[in-house]
């Protein structure tokens, strides 16, 4: 926050402004600042990591193998993915909808991704044509399934663990 300096001649302390006697520009300043971003996303990630390691570990391996995927190391982030998945579904933390959305469900969205990529903008003249573009297509939508799987697992670790909800008829209520 901004401090208003005191005048030449006065003995008072500097006072600083009110929400109400603060014009826009000092709200937007103090609103955020960049190194509160980082610094908001580190406690994050370090605080997630103090209580669920194996996760954090799952969601670090989809995104390294995102990223690595379809460069010429291809298999080391085809690995990594294999690794993450099998983490992702012994985990306790995630619900089995989020264990089935994101390792069988990205396989699905691939495979059907190649499906309208074909038969969106194909242009096979042969089978090895047709099987050059649909591994084209597959690698481009393997990176992007394996990112947003670990952004989606990333959201539901920083949410933790929900439980069973309680039907309505079950529940106790307070007197």
């Amino acid at each position: 926050m901004t401090e208003v300096a005191p005048s030449a001649g006065s003995q008072h302390p500097p006072v600083t402004p009110t929400p109400a006697r603060m014009t826009a520009r000092q709200r937007r300043l103090q609103l955020i600042q960049p190194a509160d971003v980082t610094k908001g996303f580190a406690a994050a990630v370090a605080d997630a990591w103090r209580q669920h390691r194996l996760e954090v570990i799952a969601v670090a391996l989809l995104a390294i193998a995102g990223l690595i995927f379809p460069a010429p190391i291809w298999l080391v982030g085809f690995l990594l993915w294999l690794v993450g998945s099998a983490l992702v579904m012994t985990s306790k933390l995630w619900t089995v909808g989020d264990k089935w959305l994101t390792v069988p469900g990205l396989i699905v969205v691939v495979i059907a991704g190649i499906a309208v990529a074909e038969a969106l903008g194909g242009k096979r003249t042969d089978a090895a044509a047709y099987g050059h573009e649909a591994l084209s297509a597959a690698a481009a939508l393997f990176k992007v399934a394996m990112l947003l799987a670990a952004v989606y697992l990333g959201w539901r670790t920083q949410r933790g663990h929900q439980g069973q909800p309680v039907p309505p008829w079950v529940r106790r209520r307070r007197r």
